[in-house]
């Protein structure tokens, strides 16, 4: 019963002993638990975060290629547009040159006939010269003739000076399609600063030509200089030109020939 009572005090001490030794190594293990834990909420809300960005980006990402593919069939569109009013303007000036190869053709043989009829003028000149004067009858046919032909020779002078005006007509009007007007307005429309292009609101309705250069304007300041590559009916496009470029061009700016 002695021994008993000596170690039952050991025993205690060594319980308490054990007892504090556990509750602190679960204390400290408690601890890196929750540090652990809260090591992984931050590397979660890191990772929701990153996820919802991600979901941001793609967002945008999807939103600029359904813009670039609405761009893209615009210009499409514009191109096909451009294609077909610039196939008319070809037929036209093909006209107008088939037109000016008749009238050139027609004036070259208008200057034949009227080179022929003076020489037999000077025929019959050569022959009068040569008649005796006492042939009286000869000489009346001969009169007769020299006024036959020269009502002839008339007649074909009206029809070359007829012919030199409708020449410089025609001219005139295949200039006049191959010409943007001097002084022409106007806006632009859309910008692609990927491709370097703009869409300005002018085209064949306002006789805008292809190579044809304007001048940008935003507030009465210079901002680049562009050079039109296609023409449709109402608009065409025209490529920035880098060497002359201030500031980025914008819808609305003014443009100039």
């Amino acid at each position: 019963m002695n021994k008993l009572g000596k170690i039952a005090p050991i025993i205690v001490v060594i319980v308490t002993l054990g007892s504090l030794y556990l509750a602190f190594r679960l204390d400290s293990m408690k601890k890196a638990h929750v540090a652990r834990i809260a090591e992984l909420d931050d590397s979660l809300k890191q990772t929701q975060a990153d996820l919802t960005k991600t979901k941001g980006t793609l967002k945008q990402t999807q939103a600029d290629l359904t813009k670039s593919k609405a761009d893209l069939a615009q210009t499409t569109a514009t191109l096909t547009t451009t294609k077909t009013a610039l196939d008319q303007k070809t037929q036209e000036s093909d006209t107008l040159r088939t037109q000016l190869t008749e009238a050139t053709n027609q004036l070259a043989q208008t200057k034949s006939d009227l080179a022929t009829v003076q020489a037999t003028i000077s025929n019959i000149t050569n022959a009068l010269a040569a008649l005796d004067i006492k042939d009286i009858t000869s000489i009346d046919k001969f009169k007769d003739k020299i006024i036959s032909m020269g009502e002839e020779n008339k007649v074909l002078g009206q029809q070359l000076v007829v012919l030199h005006a409708t020449n410089e007509l025609l001219q005139a009007e295949i200039e006049v399609l191959r010409t943007t007007p001097v002084g022409l307005r106007g806006h632009v429309s859309v910008v692609d600063p990927k491709w370097g292009f703009v869409v300005m609101d002018v085209g064949h309705s306002q006789r805008v030509q292809p190579d044809s250069e304007f001048l940008v304007y935003r507030d009465s300041k210079f901002v680049a200089k562009v050079q039109v590559t296609s023409v449709a009916a109402n608009d065409c496009i025209a490529q920035i030109l880098p060497d002359y470029l201030k500031h980025p061009p914008q819808a609305g700016d003014l443009v100039v020939h």
